[in-house]
Parts: structure tokens; sequence; C-alpha cells
């Protein structure tokens, strides 16, 4: 077992987990990252773009408030919504005034910043190494560490590689940055958004909101396109941000996006009904098209699409946060970036316009300073002991693949988690909640086993979260669309909060109605 001491751990090496290391660090904290597999290379980030809610004060920022808490369903919060785009708007101007370059017209200060994520990562490991971040590459977390108060005090894990031998982490603070879940669907980067935060952060304790908000798709080539020489959805599109500019059309050419008509719910629908659907690439504007020519042949005709599964990662919902400091319902813990609820500046619907991008600068300034004041009033560390979880069992009675495979085929299926209705919900309820006893006690292993035992159990333990939230709210509102309940209800503007694991609750919170915007 190797141990170590620190005043703030992060775990999650994405740009939220650089962005708290890096803010903790400004303010004295001794810091430590720990990262699942090698921070600033992995995750969805690293194998694409991101856009940024890059909006200066005025009146274009008063109106993008407006229109954000609008096309939110009113679930979100305006006074969150201007404190996210005056950081990220701060931070952009430190990036332009170190060197980093944008790109687009006016890329000095444009007013939506889209970013080369591979760059932007490397760029923040390397800020974090000369801020003298001690930085843990291939260390997945497994379990928090609390003192006899509940207070965190660090986590426990295993390194990957070699003897997989346990790691220890006392610290004063720790700030969960480790993305969202995308159910192991395939998506780009997405393979190591397996939700063990959100199931780490509920074991100590802490609440979860919006997980009814966990069903966003993407569109993407399909990885035998001929035109895209063969090669996989994530080698080519690492988001599907491009199919916004093409349109859509199906098998009999009718056209389902595109040109001022038609819906992305439309297509698919269309791929659910088993029809093909292909995207008209070669009218995309000629500044994409050149960055696509760079991984594939012509770009002339049509690429045949397929919807992917992205979870939380580009939907809403994750644990709650208690305050402006990012601070969850746990003592000495903090969220940042995608394990987070973003209900707050995205209400019910996705992100993808930037939101994300922006929440995880913000949201991990503010955890990460958030943990450095925290540690700093604490007093020397007691005594701790891991908290107990699911699929942490000394032997493999039970294979892990049985569990996710269980869990796909409840949440893949656009019928099972894009369209819902109370007789889907509540057949995927009761096929998920009779496994969570056995992840409970046959799931586990020793060395190289344990990693897949626990992303197995966090899986499952998201899967139920979303499946009862999505059962809770009886209408239709953003993402969240029942087939039984098509309607937006004057009586369900306000977000749910759920938890528990042998027994999953769900409940308002009448603390964070939505405000109308002044």
């Amino acid at each position: 077992m190797t141990e170590f001491d620190a005043d703030v751990l992060v775990l999650g090496g994405g740009p939220a987990g650089a962005w708290a290391a890096l803010a903790a660090a400004a303010a004295g904290a001794r810091v430590l990252v720990a990262d699942k597999s090698r921070c600033g290379s992995s995750g969805p980030t690293a194998r694409g773009g991101v856009t940024l809610w890059n909006i200066p004060s005025g009146p274009a920022r008063e109106e993008a408030v407006r229109q954000n808490f609008a096309h939110g369903g009113g679930l979100g919060d305006p006074e969150w919504m201007y404190r996210v785009l005056e950081e990220t708007h701060r931070r952009v101007g430190q990036l332009v005034t170190g060197g980093f370059r944008f790109r687009g017209e006016h890329a000095e200060r444009p007013a939506r910043v889209y970013l080369d994520g591979a760059k932007y990562l490397g760029r923040l490991r390397r800020s974090m190494v000369i801020a003298g971040i001690r930085i843990l590459d291939h260390h997945p977390a497994l379990q928090l560490i609390t003192d006899r108060d509940g207070v965190v005090s660090g986590a426990a894990g295993v390194t990957q590689g070699g003897e997989f031998r346990g790691w220890t982490v006392r610290a004063r603070a720790v700030v969960l940055a480790t993305g969202g879940c995308a159910f192991l669907s395939g998506g780009a980067g997405t393979d190591v958004d397996t939700g063990d935060g959100l199931l780490m952060g509920a074991e100590a304790g802490a609440e979860l909101s919006g997980m009814e908000f966990s069903n966003a798709y993407s569109l993407t080539p399909v990885a035998d396109s001929r035109l895209l020489g063969g090669r996989p959805v994530a080698a080519v599109f690492a988001s599907d941000q491009v199919m916004h500019f093409a349109t859509l059309y199906d098998e009999s050419r009718a056209v389902l996006w595109g040109q001022g008509c038609g819906s992305r719910a439309q297509a698919f629908a269309a791929i659910a009904d088993g029809r093909r659907v292909y995207a008209a690439l070669d009218e995309l504007p000629e500044a994409v098209r050149t960055e696509l020519l760079r991984h594939g042949p012509s770009l002339t005709g049509q690429v045949p699409l397929c919807a992917v599964l992205q979870g939380t990662v580009r939907g809403t919902g994750g644990l709650r946060l208690t305050g402006p400091d990012c601070a969850t319902t746990v003592p000495g813990l903090y969220g940042a970036g995608d394990v987070t609820t973003r209900e707050p500046i995205t209400g019910a619907v996705s992100g993808f316009g930037g939101q994300n991008g922006a929440w995880a600068i913000s949201s991990g300034v503010w955890a990460g300073a958030g943990a450095a004041d925290f540690a700093v009033g604490r007093r020397k560390l007691g005594k701790a002991r891991p908290v107990p979880g699911a699929g942490l069992g000394d032997r493999a009675r039970l294979d892990p693949r049985a569990v996710v495979g269980l869990v796909q085929e409840h949440t893949l299926p656009l019928r099972r988690s894009y369209w819902r209705s109370d007789g889907s919900l509540r057949d995927s309820i009761g096929e998920l909640d009779g496994m969570w006893p056995g992840v409970e006690l046959a799931l586990g292993g020793k060395g190289p086993d344990r990693l897949p035992a626990r992303q197995a159990a966090a899986l499952l333990a998201v899967a139920r979260w979303t499946k009862y939230s999505a059962l809770a709210r009886t209408e239709t509102r953003g993402m969240h669309r029942r087939t039984d309940h098509p309607g937006a209800g004057n009586d369900w503007r306000v977000r749910l909060l759920s938890g528990g694991l042998g027994s999953v609750w769900v409940r308002p919170d009448l603390t964070a109605v939505g405000a109308t915007p002044a």
C-alpha cells in the first residue's frame, strides 16, 4: 500500500479537475491529482474540441441568460448563469494573455470559444506541473475516506498496470472531478466516464439532482463508413457538433434536419424505426470540411449516422451542490465538472452549446478554492476509514460483464432512454433493482479485477437513479420525454433530488425552484 498526504486531493484530471487543482494551489494548498488514465490526454475533451460559453458583460450577456433560462424549461438559475459567464470570460482572457491561441474569427475575444481539446489539456497539465502539483497518472480511485464525524478525509484506490498496488491519500478536502457516466456506449473518450465519482459521493452521503436529464444522445458517423476510411467513430468525430451544419436525410431522401426544417428528434425516431439516416457532409462550412479532411478521404456525398448515448457527460444530472463554493452535502467534499448537476446553468437541457465547457472552468475554480479554504480551517486529521461500497468484495463471484450488459440493455437503446413511459421505466427498474443485491454481495475481486467490478457497480447505480428520477417526473421537459405525458406540467418546474443505494429515493428540491430572470 502506497500512502500520500495532501491538503487538497483532486480526483480526475480533465478540465474541471485541472482548474480545481490550479485554484487550490494558487490559494497555497498542497495539491495532489489522481487520474484514472493519464491526466491531460484522456476523456472526451482529449478526443476532440471544446466550446466555451464566453459572452462579455452587456446586452448580449443579458439576452443569453434570458434565452438560456427559457430553453432550459425554467429550471435554471440566472444568478449562477451570470457567475459562470463572468468567470469563464475572465479565464478566457487569462488564457489569451498567456499565449493560448483560439480558432475562428476574432480569436482574441470571441463570443464563443472553440478549443482544440488535446492542446487545451496539454496546456493545463503543464500549468499544473509548473505550479508544483503532484500528478498520479493511472491511479483510479475506488472509495472515499471519512473520519468518525463523516468528514471526507481522502480516498483510496489502485494503480493500473504492474502489480495493481493499492494506494491511499489522506487529505483535508477532496474535489470530485471524475466526469459523468456514458454507460460505456462507445462515445469518443467516454471509456473513463463510468460514474465512479457519483457512486463514491452517494456512498458517503451526497445527494444527486437532475438525474432524469441524463439521456443525451449524439449523432456520429457509422464506424464502417467508406467515406471515412473505415476508421472508428471516435477517431473521426469527438462530438456531433458538425452535424448541426449538415442536412440529415433518411433512406427515402426525406429531410429530417437542416435548411430550417425538421428536428433532431425526427432523426432519432428514424434510427429507432430501423431506417438509415445520412448526413450530407458536402454542405458543411469550408472551415469544418478542412478540419475533417485531416481524418479521412473525400467528404462529398452522404455518410450514415448512428445514435450514441452520452448520458450525464453531455446530459445534466449529477451531484447536488449546496453553494457558490461547489461544496456537496458531505463536509469536506466538493464537486466540479460533469460529475455535478448543471441544472443551475442549463436547466432541463444539455450544455452542449458551450455551457458544459464553461462550467468545467468555473466550477473547477470555485471547487478548488473552496476545498483549499476548508483545508486551512481543518485541524489535524484523525483516524479515518474507507467508506464501504458496492463492488468491493474480496472475491469475484459475479462477472461484471453481466452487470454491464444488463445496464446497457436498459440504457443505450433510444426506446429505453430517449423516449420513456411508465411501463418501460418500471420494467427497467425491476430488472436493475433485481441485480443490485448481487452487486453488493458478490461483485469484487483482487488486483486488476477490482476496477471493472467497481465500474460495473457504478454503472448500475447511475442507471437506477436515472430511471427512478425519470419515473417520478410525469411530464415532458427539456431532454426528458415521456410518451405518456407529452406536455410540460405547470406544477413540475422543480428540480428532483435522488440518492440511496439498496433503496433508491426521489424527492423534489423545494429550495431550488427556478426563478424568472429580470
